[in-house]
């Protein structure tokens, strides 16, 4: 078979084309840094990768969704612990109020720090995570409760404004919900109400009403239990989210590994082999060059 000048040069330009195309393709890799740049690089490796980043993804936000609901859970107990300590000093001022010892003026002193308490038992209802009212159920733009006062501003009753028993929820896992809130009705409300408590305390103790301020005793301490209680559920929501947030990170860093096995480029090996092509390619165009004629090789350059 005779070899002909064109088929010469259409073998050449053909070598040239493949070895200028791997030269591109490993100054690719080496400047993203991945060796999966198309899917035609490798079409199941590329598949893999994108069902992992999609895992990914979706596990960081379930890790923003565990830091979130984590934060409101913390501050929650946070104001419960406040708030139980206050209901354990104020059974203690109770008992003082309760004792034979005490005449009707010290019991009105007694009666101006229960009053006090209850200002800072309002206001711990009021607290907020981000600008959203904690204890107000899902009507997080308003307080959970109004207050009424008296002509000297004394608070005589307070009510909820609105529903604020509703249920917060934070997607931690996978079909995994979990509430992250403490409606207000669980620590406020019902039959036994916090704020009713001390304000029955403080009113039996201005009026020096000692029967009054005795029988308050049995309603404080099981005021302090009632929030006992609802920090124990918290301190359970907040393990199972630390638990999760454990399995998330595991699963997460291995996922990890998986896709940088796919997709990290050797980068001393790419580096050779960009070198060695460049190598042939030069080549090809010296050899082309000794048995093409140099306006040929003109042409092509």
């Amino acid at each position: 078979m005779r070899v002909t000048t064109n088929m010469a040069v259409s073998n050449l330009v053909r070598n040239l084309d493949r070895s200028y195309g791997r030269m591109v393709k490993f100054q690719q890799e080496l400047s993203s840094g991945s060796r999966l740049n198309s899917l035609s690089d490798d079409p199941a490796a590329v598949e893999r990768s994108l069902s992992l980043r999609t895992e990914l993804r979706n596990m960081e936000q379930f890790q923003k969704n565990i830091d979130d609901g984590t934060g409101w859970l913390e501050l929650s107990e946070a104001n419960l612990s406040e708030l139980e300590t206050l209901f354990v000093e104020a059974r203690g001022l109770a008992v003082q109020g309760a004792s034979d010892t005490y005449d009707g003026q010290q019991r009105r002193a007694v009666a101006d720090q229960i009053d006090q308490f209850l200002e800072h038992a309002v206001s711990l209802s009021e607290s907020r995570y981000r600008g959203r009212y904690i204890f107000a159920g899902t009507q997080t733009n308003d307080p959970p409760y109004a207050a009424v006062r008296d002509q000297d501003g004394r608070i005589l009753s307070l009510a909820p404004r609105g529903d604020n028993t509703g249920s917060i929820e934070r997607e931690v896992s996978d079909g995994i919900i979990q509430q992250v809130n403490v409606p207000g009705g669980d620590v406020f409300e019902g039959s036994l109400n916090a704020f009713d408590v001390l304000i029955e305390l403080r009113d039996a103790l201005a009026s020096n009403s000692v029967t009054e301020v005795r029988s308050s005793l049995t309603q404080l301490s099981d005021m302090r239990e009632r929030i006992s209680s609802v920090r124990g559920v918290i301190g359970a929501r907040v393990n199972r989210m630390e638990l999760t947030r454990n399995v998330l990170d595991r699963v997460s860093s291995e996922m990890t590994s998986i896709l940088s096995e796919d997709e990290d480029v050797d980068l001393t090996a790419t580096i050779v082999n960009l070198q060695q092509e460049q190598d042939v390619f030069q080549a090809a165009l010296a050899s082309g060059a000794s048995i093409i004629p140099q306006s040929l090789m003109d042409f092509i350059g």
